[in-house]
This record gives structure tokens, sequence and C-alpha cells, in this order.
């Protein structure tokens, strides 16, 4: 992508990361079918350097990576939060992390220890995660009061 190419661009750009291909693969097809560009990884230790060069609209994360010493996505989303050059986009949580750990309480986001706009449990119903990328959006683009 050349620079000056997110100007250009007349379609929304999401980022995935999930280690789950089959979870990647069904999202990155939702998406691609509902008017999205999207760019994937299933390693969380390549989402900050995958958004500074890409500069996607919205990133999509999952909590639980496989690996030793890489950032799970709640670390992720704060070092996203305190990198200048990615703090503006928008983070959405995607896990199955709730099913199972057996979480009994709610993992709700926060400015400082997971600071995303939604926090949203898997298996997730196609049109209950557009309709969270489209509020988001539609937010960081002053469209929307949600």
């Amino acid at each position: 992508m050349k620079e000056g190419d997110q100007m250009e661009r007349s379609r929304k750009l999401i980022l995935i990361a999930d280690d789950d291909v089959q979870m990647v693969y069904s999202v990155k097809t939702l998406l691609e079918s509902s008017g999205f560009d999207v760019i994937f990884t299933y390693r969380s230790d390549k989402v900050i350097e995958l958004a500074c060069e890409h500069k996607p609209d919205l990133i999509i994360l999952d909590v639980m990576f496989a690996g030793v010493g890489i950032p799970d996505g709640i670390e992720l989303s704060r070092r996203i939060n305190q990198n200048d050059a990615t703090s503006s986009i928008p983070v959405i949580i995607l896990s199955g992390v709730k099913k199972v750990m057996d979480f009994s309480s709610n993992l709700e986001p926060d400015e400082d220890w997971m600071p995303v706009r939604a926090f949203l449990d898997k298996p997730i119903r196609p049109e209950t995660l557009l309709n969270e990328i489209k509020k988001h959006l539609s937010t960081e683009n002053g469209e929307g009061n949600e």
C-alpha cells in the first residue's frame, strides 16, 4: 500500500487478528460480502505492525492466541491505545474466552485495562457483529451518537 492510499480508499478497511483460521475466514467472508476490505493475521505480535502499515478503520481482536511470549488481545488493546500511530483506531474484541475460561463475570471495556469499544462473545450472529462494526465506524466519523 502506497502513502496516501488510505485517503483514496472507497471501502472501509478492517484488520482481523485471531489464531482460529475458520473464524478469520468466516468473519473475512462476512465483511467482504458486506462491502469492507479486510486484512488479517493469525499472530498477535503482527497487529501493531499491520495497523501502522495499512491504517485500518477498525481492528477486531481475539483475546487468546496460541504461542508463548506473545501478547493476548487485552494487552494488545492497551498497546494499540498507547501507540500514537494506532491510538485513534477503534478496537473490538471478539472472543470465546468467557466460555473457554468459564468466566461468570462480565468483561467490560474501560480506558485503562481494556481500552476497546466493545467486547463481543463468540459465537456471534453475523448481523450483531456487523451492527457493532457499523456503530463504531460511524462514531469515528462523527455520524453517530451511540
